[in-house]
Protein backbone atom coordinates (compact mmCIF):
# COMPACT_ATOMS: atom_id res chain seq x y z
CA UNK A 1 0.00 0.00 0.00
CA UNK A 2 1.38 3.38 -1.01
CA UNK A 3 0.68 7.03 -0.33
CA UNK A 4 0.07 9.29 -3.32
CA UNK A 5 1.30 12.82 -2.59
CA UNK A 6 -0.49 15.40 -4.74
CA UNK A 7 0.81 18.94 -5.05
CA UNK A 8 -1.89 21.62 -5.17
CA UNK A 9 -0.78 25.13 -5.98
CA UNK A 10 -2.75 28.07 -4.57
CA UNK A 11 -1.17 30.16 -7.33
CA UNK A 12 -2.79 27.96 -9.97
CA UNK A 13 -6.13 28.43 -8.21
CA UNK A 14 -5.79 32.19 -8.70
CA UNK A 15 -4.43 32.07 -12.25
CA UNK A 16 -6.46 29.26 -13.79
CA UNK A 17 -9.56 28.92 -11.63
CA UNK A 18 -8.67 25.48 -10.28
CA UNK A 19 -10.33 24.10 -7.14
CA UNK A 20 -9.47 25.88 -3.91
CA UNK A 21 -7.98 23.65 -1.20
CA UNK A 22 -9.47 25.67 1.65
CA UNK A 23 -12.64 23.57 1.46
CA UNK A 24 -11.88 19.85 1.81
CA UNK A 25 -15.14 18.91 0.09
CA UNK A 26 -13.86 20.44 -3.15
CA UNK A 27 -10.94 18.01 -3.10
CA UNK A 28 -13.14 14.93 -3.48
CA UNK A 29 -12.46 15.28 -7.20
CA UNK A 30 -8.71 15.67 -7.75
CA UNK A 31 -8.49 16.21 -11.49
CA UNK A 32 -5.80 16.63 -14.11
CA UNK A 33 -2.80 14.97 -12.46
CA UNK A 34 -0.07 13.54 -14.69
CA UNK A 35 1.03 10.22 -13.23
CA UNK A 36 3.83 8.40 -15.01
CA UNK A 37 3.78 4.62 -15.65
CA UNK A 38 5.57 3.82 -12.38
CA UNK A 39 3.20 6.01 -10.36
CA UNK A 40 0.15 4.45 -12.03
CA UNK A 41 1.44 0.95 -11.35
CA UNK A 42 2.20 1.87 -7.72
CA UNK A 43 -1.21 3.41 -6.98
CA UNK A 44 -4.53 1.65 -6.65
CA UNK A 45 -8.04 2.16 -5.36
CA UNK A 46 -7.97 2.09 -1.56
CA UNK A 47 -4.58 3.81 -1.27
CA UNK A 48 -4.24 7.09 0.58
CA UNK A 49 -3.82 10.48 -1.10
CA UNK A 50 -2.03 13.29 0.77
CA UNK A 51 -2.74 16.68 -0.83
CA UNK A 52 -0.46 19.58 0.07
CA UNK A 53 -0.67 23.29 -0.63
CA UNK A 54 2.77 24.69 0.12
CA UNK A 55 1.68 28.33 -0.38
CA UNK A 56 -0.90 28.21 2.41
CA UNK A 57 0.69 25.40 4.48
CA UNK A 58 -2.47 23.30 4.20
CA UNK A 59 -2.76 19.52 3.91
CA UNK A 60 -5.61 17.09 3.41
CA UNK A 61 -5.77 13.33 3.40
CA UNK A 62 -8.30 10.96 1.87
CA UNK A 63 -8.80 7.50 0.38
CA UNK A 64 -8.73 6.95 -3.38
CA UNK A 65 -12.07 5.49 -4.46
CA UNK A 66 -11.51 5.57 -8.24
CA UNK A 67 -8.90 6.48 -10.84
CA UNK A 68 -9.93 7.39 -14.38
CA UNK A 69 -7.79 8.45 -17.29
CA UNK A 70 -8.44 10.94 -20.07
CA UNK A 71 -6.48 12.66 -22.83
CA UNK A 72 -5.98 16.43 -22.90
CA UNK A 73 -4.66 18.57 -25.75
CA UNK A 74 -1.59 20.57 -24.82
CA UNK A 75 -0.71 24.04 -26.13
CA UNK A 76 1.69 22.55 -28.68
CA UNK A 77 -1.09 20.41 -30.16
CA UNK A 78 0.08 17.10 -28.70
CA UNK A 79 -2.19 15.09 -26.46
CA UNK A 80 -1.17 13.80 -23.05
CA UNK A 81 -2.76 11.50 -20.48
CA UNK A 82 -4.17 12.89 -17.25
CA UNK A 83 -5.63 11.05 -14.31
CA UNK A 84 -8.69 12.13 -12.36
CA UNK A 85 -9.05 10.76 -8.85
CA UNK A 86 -12.14 10.50 -6.70
CA UNK A 87 -11.40 10.68 -3.00
CA UNK A 88 -13.50 9.78 0.02
CA UNK A 89 -13.19 10.78 3.67
CA UNK A 90 -11.18 13.89 2.78
CA UNK A 91 -10.18 15.75 5.91
CA UNK A 92 -7.71 18.37 6.97
CA UNK A 93 -4.50 17.15 8.58
CA UNK A 94 -1.02 18.28 9.60
CA UNK A 95 0.99 19.99 6.83
CA UNK A 96 4.45 18.62 6.09
CA UNK A 97 6.47 19.93 3.17
CA UNK A 98 7.18 16.62 1.44
CA UNK A 99 10.40 16.92 -0.60
CA UNK A 100 10.26 16.44 -4.37
CA UNK A 101 13.66 15.17 -5.57
CA UNK A 102 13.92 17.41 -8.64
CA UNK A 103 12.20 20.36 -7.01
CA UNK A 104 8.65 21.44 -6.32
CA UNK A 105 7.85 22.70 -9.82
CA UNK A 106 9.45 19.92 -11.89
CA UNK A 107 7.69 16.80 -10.62
CA UNK A 108 4.36 17.20 -12.47
CA UNK A 109 2.45 17.46 -9.20
CA UNK A 110 2.68 13.86 -8.04
CA UNK A 111 4.88 11.66 -5.87
CA UNK A 112 4.37 8.09 -4.66
CA UNK A 113 5.78 7.03 -1.30
CA UNK A 114 5.59 3.75 0.57
CA UNK A 115 3.77 3.88 3.90
CA UNK A 116 7.10 3.55 5.71
CA UNK A 117 8.77 6.38 3.81
CA UNK A 118 5.71 8.59 4.18
CA UNK A 119 5.51 8.19 7.96
CA UNK A 120 9.29 8.67 8.26
CA UNK A 121 8.89 12.06 6.56
CA UNK A 122 5.51 13.13 7.93
CA UNK A 123 5.37 11.37 11.28
CA UNK A 124 2.00 10.72 12.86
CA UNK A 125 -0.90 12.66 11.39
Amino acid sequence: MNILVLRHSAEQVKLKGKRDVVSASQLEHATGYALNKFQLASTSVGDTAYIIDRDNHLAFIGKISSITERFVTLKNGRSDRRQDLKLTNVKSCKFVDVPFVKGWETQRGVKVLSNTDFYNIVGEL
